[in-house]
This record gives C-alpha cells, sequence and structure tokens, in this order.
C-alpha cells in the first residue's frame, strides 16, 4: 500500500491516543514524532521514531508508535520487527495482539498470527470469531467461501500508473477512480511523501482489461488536495464523492485531515454545483460512499459516535426533497471492533466491504453478504483467493450480468503501491490451481480413502469420505478448483477399487421454477461426470441424474422463506455407491 496521508485516513478513521510515559514525555524526539503522529504525519513520525530507537532508546511506548507507523500504511512486514520487541517486553493492550497477528499473517506466518488473533478475541470476548480461528473455519477450500469466484481470473489492470490507483467504479460503460498517475507532465502539487495527490478520472469500458481515452472529470470535482470514492443516481445525474481538507494543528506542524462526503449535480457534461452533506462532521470522517442500485440509500464508512471499532459501515436514506435520515450503523453482523470500509451495492442486492476485523488472510480482505428485501444483511462470506491475498485488498466493484469486475490491491509488494485489478468469470478450470492444490494435498487425498468394510451399496460416498460438500452457487454448474480437490477425493476411491460404481446425484435450491431447476441440476451432475472423466475415470462406472429441487436438506421449498446459507445447502452433489462388488 502506498504512503500517502489520504490514503491511510481512508483506512483508519482514529488516531491512537496513548498517553506516554514519563520518560518518553522527556524524550524531545519522541515528544515531536508524536505531534506528526497525532496529525496523520506517519511518515514523517516514523523517520523520527527510528532515529531516537537508534540512538538505543528503548520504550514499550516507542515500540508500539513504532508498529503502529507502519501498520497504519500498511507495511506490515515491517511492523513485525517492532511489535516483536513490544511483545518480548509487555503484554500490550488488546488492539495490539489483533495488529501483531494480522502483520505476522501478512508475513506469511499464519500460525503465528492466528495464535495472537485468538488471543485478540479472548480479551475482547469475542466468543464467535474465537471459536472460528480455534476451528481454522475461514481459511481457503473451506465453505465459508462463495466457490463462485474462485473460477475468476484476474489480471492487473494494463492503465495502472507507477503511482497509486484505486477505488474504482462500473458506471455505463465508464470506469471510474482515483489516481495520483495521471496529472499532466510538469505537475508538480504533492503531497508529503512525493506522489501527487488523488484526482477522479474516467475511461471507456472497451473489454474488461481495455479502458481508454482516461480524462479527470469534467467540472469542478478535483481541487489541489484528494478526490476519490464515486457513486452515481441511476439517471447519471447526481454523484457522491469523498473529499479532504487540511488545517493545521496547534502546537504542531503537523496537517490535520478529516475526510467528508460530497454531492455534485451534472449540468451540461459537466459536474457542478458541490455541496457537501448535511451529516458529516469536522470531528470525525466520512467516507466511501456507494448507492443502493436504486439511489434511494446511501452507504458509507466513518468513526462517528456508535462505531463499535476503528471505522463501521453506516447508511443514511435519502429523500425525495434530496434531505437525508439520521445515519444508522449496519450492526455487529457487519462491523467489527476494527476496520470496515468501502462498501459496495451491487444490482443483485449483495454488499461487499472490506475489513480486517472479519477472519481472512491478513490484511484487509473483501466480503460479501446478502441484502433482504428488509435492508437486513445475510451471512458475511470471505470472497476467499484469488481476489484476497495477505495484503490489503478493498475496493470492489462488479457487473454480476457481464460476469466482471474491478478491485484495489497492495499485493504488488516490491513497488509498495496499489493498483486496480480486474476479473472476469473463466468458463475453464483453473488447471493451474488443481495443480497446485492437488499436489499439496496428496496425504489428505490418500488419507480419505475408506476400507472395503466402509464401503456399503446405496450410501453417499461423500459422507463416508467426509468430504466438504460440492456446493454450487446460484444458477452456476461450474466446477472450481475447490470443488475439484473433493472430486479428486471420490477418484481416489475410484482408482483404488477398480469395480466400484456410482450415481452422481446434484440438487438445486428452489428459488427458480420447477423445470429451470431440474435442468440446471442435470447440468451440474454432467459437470461432476465430465470432470471425472477428463481424468481417466471409465465412464461405464458412473452415471449422473439431476433431481432439481425435489429432494431439499431443509425447510427451504416453493414459498418458505430462507437465508441465503441455507439454499445453498440444497445446492449440492452426492456420489451414491450402486455397486459395492469387493
Amino acid at each position: 500500500m502506498n504512503k500517502n496521508l489520504f490514503y491511510i485516513i481512508l483506512f483508519l478513521s482514529l488516531s491512537v491516543n496513548i498517553s506516554f510515559a514519563q520518560d518518553d514525555d522527556e524524550n524531545p524526539g519522541v515528544k515531536k514524532a508524536d505531534w506528526l503522529y497525532d496529525g496523520y504525519e506517519y511518515i514523517k513520525a516514523r523517520d523520527i521514531y527510528l532515529k531516537v530507537a537508534q540512538r538505543g532508546y528503548v520504550s514499550d511506548y516507542l515500540y508500539k508508535k513504532l508498529g503502529d507507523s507502519y501498520f497504519k500504511t500498511a507495511e506490515y512486514r515491517k511492523a513485525v520487527k517492532w511489535y516483536e520487541k513490544l511483545f518480548k517486553r509487555a503484554n500490550p493492550e488488546p488492539e495490539y495482539y489483533f495488529r501483531y497477528a494480522q502483520c505476522l499473517k501478512a508475513s506469511g506466518r499464519r500460525e503465528e498470527g492466528d495464535k495472537y488473533l485468538q488471543q485478540y478475541y479472548a480479551l475482547v470476548d469475542d466468543k464467535f470469531r474465537n471459536d472460528k480461528v480455534r476451528k481454522k473455519a475461514y481459511i481457503l477450500y473451506d465453505n465459508d467461501i462463495p466457490l463462485e469466484y474462485s473460477s475468476y481470473k484476474i489480471d492487473s489492470l494494463k492503465l495502472n500508473t507507477k503511482f497509486s490507483d484505486f477505488a474504482p467504479v462500473i458506471f455505463k460503460e465508464k470506469l471510474i477512480f482515483a489516481s495520483a498517475g495521471f496529472h499532466p507532465v510538469g505537475y508538480k502539487k504533492k503531497w508529503q511523501n512525493g506522489q501527487p495527490y488523488f484526482d477522479l478520472y474516467e475511461g471507456k469500458i472497451n473489454a474488461p482489461n481495455d479502458i481508454t481515452g482516461v480524462h479527470p472529470l469534467n467540472g469542478d470535482i478535483n481541487t489541489e488536495y484528494h478526490e476519490s470514492s464515486a457513486t452515481f443516481t441511476p439517471d447519471g445525474k447526481t454523484m457522491y464523492f469523498s473529499r479532504n481538507n487540511y488545517k493545521k494543528a496547534q502546537n504542531s506542524n503537523a496537517n490535520l485531515s478529516k475526510l467528508k462526503i460530497y454531492r455534485a449535480e451534472k449540468i451540461n457534461g459537466e459536474w457542478k454545483t458541490i455541496e457537501e452533506l448535511p451529516f458529516n462532521s469536522d470531528n470525525f470522517t466520512f467516507t466511501h460512499p456507494s448507492l443502493s442500485p436504486d439511489g434511494k440509500r446511501l452507504y458509507f464508512a466513518s468513526d462517528m459516535p456508535g462505531t463499535f471499532g476503528n471505522s463501521d459501515i453506516w447508511y443514511v436514506d435519502i429523500y425525495e426533497d434530496n434531505s437525508y435520515s439520521y445515519p444508522q450503523n449496519l450492526g455487529p453482523k457487519i462491523n467489527t471492533t476494527e476496520r470496515e470500509s468501502f462498501p459496495f451495492i451491487s444490482s443483485d442486492s449483495k454488499i461487499y466491504f472490506s475489513s480486517d476485523g472479519q477472519l481472512g488472510y491478513g490484511g484487509l480482505d473483501i466480503f460479501v453478504a446478502d441484502i433482504d428485501k428488509n435492508g437486513m444483511m445475510g451471512d458475511v462470506l470471505n470472497l476467499g483467493k484469488p481476489i484476497n491475498t495477505q495484503q490489503d485488498d478493498f475496493a470492489f466493484t462488479i457487473d454480476p450480468v457481464k460476469e466482471y469486475g474491478y478491485f484495489s490491491s497492495s499485493r504488488n509488494n516490491k513497488e509498495m503501491r496499489d493498483n486496480i485489478y480486474v476479473f472476469y468469470k473463466s468458463n475453464e478450470i483453473k488447471k493451474g490451481d488443481e495443480k497446485d492444490l492437488l499436489s499439496k494435498q496428496q496425504d489428505s487425498i490418500k488419507m480419505a480413502i475408506p476400507t472395503k468394510e466402509a464401503i456399503v451399496q446405496g450410501k453417499d460416498l461423500g459422507k463416508i469420505l467426509d468430504l466438504k460438500p460440492v456446493y454450487f452457487e446460484y444458477g452456476h454448474y461450474d466446477i472450481g478448483p475447490r470443488a475439484a480437490l473433493e472430486i479428486e477425493k471420490v477418484m481416489a476411491v475410484l482408482r483404488k477399487y477398480p469395480k466400484l460404481k456410482l450415481e452422481i446425484r446434484a440438487h438445486t435450491d428452489s428459488q427458480s421454477s420447477a423445470s429451470f431447476n431440474m435442468k440446471l441440476s442435470q447440468k451440474r451432475a454432467k459437470a461432476a461426470y465430465d470432470y471425472m472423466v477428463s481424468f481417466g475415470i471409465d465412464p461405464s462406472r458412473i452415471t449422473y441424474k439431476g433431481y432439481g429441487e425435489t429432494q431439499p436438506v431443509n425447510k427451504c421449498r416453493d414459498g418458505v422463506k430462507c437465508t441465503e446459507m441455507e439454499h445453498r445447502a440444497n445446492r449440492r452433489s452426492e456420489f451414491i455407491i450402486i455397486d459395492d462388488s469387493k
């Protein structure tokens, strides 16, 4: 992640105000750095903290500040060094267990990170997430991750510059995004780390990774400081976006800044009549606006009173006279004690958002939850790899009909900048992913093979093998890498016992018509059949059949209100033994 003030504030809405010990107070270097740190000037502050540390000065407070200054600029690997020193000296506040865990995981030290994360959840009495960590239920290839995303292909967007590019959004065949790299030649307005300030740009989407005609948004949007995170009403006449202003901190050479949300109207092709939204505050951050598809509700991130952690996702209803309801917090299912940011509401009623408080891989991960007709949130799911990594992944946008979209990520660690990535649906199974996955899972595949006595005609081999269910996403029938792992275990048994025969049975939920579901289940059963045959299984040993919505495993029949997870349980495959010849 880049090292600029605006981007830091996008993720961290609260500065940590820790009263320092007497010896820290008496050290002029630390005191000067604190002024900068409290003004969000983390990089300048860190330079001073480092000089103090190099002179041999040692204190818990100094190590906290050094670790935090790297953590807040998303340089997690570098933060590990100072948090490690801190934990060798003391048992700090609970938030440091969380930060250290995130930094360890982002550095590839996952087991250590899980240990500290479990201690953190114990300290803050979050029994739900503590249990999840203990069971490792959030790791890759677990059912808490939507299967559909494992089959997306990902590329770095061609328009990325040598500076940071992020916060993409799709609107009417255009990509709107924030960038520090498209300023004209000779542009000299730069902020403290040498990068230009961010402005909002747009380009025409010819194909998912072909964006042309990039230019700044017309009108009065871009200023000498930062603009980002645009969202548009359905008619394209109104835009909401984030903008910040600076003011000098008292008794310090640091700059203080708070992000606010603004509204603009499109007049004769240009964005005019910029106005600040009335619920903004000089004392809190309001950012990352995202409109619902009908334009009647505005979601955003804020650290305003009522926030559970560092920043939460909130919303306001927009009335016909362009007034707004009082901000409402989305609640503890979405928000945690840490950072939630960058909400995006898709046309198929899902909320995507970034969080480092939900269970993930390290840094910020992208999550999704369904929104029902009453605005209630469904189960929160991690999008998994390849969307999420150990680094920060955020600002997700998708066209669910055309099956492509964009997101931002700092996975390009060598250059320490944020890039925009494009993802699009691939109908081909990712053989590289499967090969890598299966090579790592050979021992578990071999251990799964049951004895002859366990194989009984009429039984589901999937249950005998204790397979993770081969689920399908709504309306889909393709086999992704995680489903392939489970099918590989079935094929291992077929290879071990050459006379064994199976019937593949596929089932759907009840959300579409019965005829559609019957056809879809046939396609799902055939997809598993074709996959096994393609890997050398004799087709005479396997048959397949679709059962549609006729055999649900729960109450979710036509007309019964169910959650997405309940519907998902019915989108499954079974492997029934039809000949158990020994």
